[in-house]
């Protein structure tokens, strides 16, 4: 065999091995469910620690025609205040109901963007077929755990529509994110950590 084509038959078939072993197709979403209330499925160690509290659970049905629920989670101990609130919706017509109430959640959340609010919403990578978050704080000044904060963030994959939000303030600094990013990794790890107990 020539030697152009032995190259041309070797280049042919690493471009096949590699194209099969990188495939860029996602995986399908699960079928996500939720076993019990909606409190079961959250985490409160992160916000334990911060606050220096054990949370109260207040758990609640979504209306009719939807699987999922909510959960209010408050921490108020020596270390600070925190408020961890997770809206489960799993619809049971499947993706195309999910898109429509995530659409819906982010362009109500959008309208409250605007000059002269303290209310910046960014789409967000990595979570879910989409996501985006809410983030609510005044930026005149540098970020500090004991000024007020709020960060939402709102995911769609496949019939689930998941929100988690997460606010407060520190009485103790000390044992607080010294950086906003590491504030708004942790409630983004609650999200994360929701979704993987939701899965079957």
């Amino acid at each position: 065999m020539p030697a152009n084509r032995r190259r041309g038959v070797f280049v042919a078939a690493l471009a096949a091995t590699l194209a099969a072993g990188c495939s860029t197709e996602p995986e399908p979403p699960p079928a996500y469910r939720l076993n019990g209330d909606a409190c079961g499925a959250v985490n409160p160690a992160d916000f334990e620690a911060l606050t220096r509290s054990t949370p109260t659970k207040t758990p609640s049905k979504l209306v009719a025609g939807l699987n999922g629920g909510d959960c209010k989670m408050e921490f108020d101990g020596s270390g600070g205040y925190a408020s961890l609130m997770t809206f489960i919706a799993i619809h049971p017509s499947g993706e195309p109901a999910a898109k429509a109430m995530y659409d819906d959640f982010r362009k109500n959340d959008g309208e409250r963007s605007r000059p002269g609010t303290d209310i910046t919403v960014s789409d967000v990578d990595g979570l879910g077929s989409a996501a985006y978050l809410y983030r609510q704080r005044d930026d005149k000044k540098p970020w500090a755990a004991g000024e007020f904060w709020l960060y939402k963030y709102n995911i769609r994959h496949g019939s689930l529509v998941l929100t988690v939000s997460g606010s407060g303030y520190a009485r103790d600094a000390a044992a607080w994110p010294a950086t906003e990013e590491d504030m708004k990794a942790k409630v983004r790890k609650s999200a994360e950590e929701t979704m993987k107990t939701l899965k079957p």
